[in-house]
């Protein structure tokens, strides 16, 4: 048995992954046809992956970030937002995961006039359809973003999903801490609130 097939069979749990960085490059070009999106760099799979492949190596931020430009322009109705989240514990069964913690920030997915509810409920939804598919188990964990004024809103919503499968709170994007006294609050309503 060669390495590589060991390390996919022996059981993993993966406890940092985010939802919206790891689409399937079909799944991309599938969705961005169906919702009349234009600015992929190229419609074809394996050029695709190579693309966000390069884009995850540069070792620059704001490069890395331009891939999830396109993965969150995707990921604005409930039906890619499940969809995604079911593929993505469907890619966790195939590498021999069976406990995956994946994020994303609910915020950037409201610009089609979905609610905060809807974003965090068909994710989940794609979670729990995958977990009684694959036997893998998860946790969500809602991303609060220090360069936008809605942190407040993301841990309430963290703490009223705590016990239908959100794990976590997190604040999301640079890795300098951001003063800001509504992501101070929307810590500690996290942290209050025992989460």
């Amino acid at each position: 048995m060669t390495s590589e097939k060991i390390i996919r069979a022996v059981p993993k749990v993966l406890l940092h992954d985010h939802l919206d960085g790891g689409l399937r490059p079909e799944t991309i070009i599938e969705l961005a046809e169906k919702q009349k999106y234009k600015n992929l760099p190229t419609k074809n799979p394996k050029e695709l992956a190579e693309w966000f492949h390069r884009g995850a190596n540069k070792g620059n931020l704001v490069e890395y970030l331009q891939g999830f430009e396109h993965t969150c322009a995707l990921m604005q109705t409930k039906e890619s937002l499940e969809r995604i989240a079911y593929e993505m514990m469907e890619d966790m069964h195939k590498d021999g995961i069976c406990y995956v913690e994946t994020r994303f920030a609910p915020i950037l997915h409201l610009e089609k006039k979905l609610h905060y509810d809807d974003v965090v409920d068909a994710v989940l939804a794609g979670l729990e359809r995958g977990k009684e598919d694959f036997g893998v188990g998860y946790g969500l964990i809602l991303c609060g973003m220090r360069n936008m004024k809605k942190s407040l809103e993301i841990a309430e919503l963290a703490v009223n999903y705590r016990n239908k499968g959100v794990v976590g709170f997190r604040f999301g994007w640079r890795r300098r801490w951001v003063s800001s006294k509504r992501s101070f609050r929307g810590f500690s309503i996290y942290t209050k609130r025992k989460f």
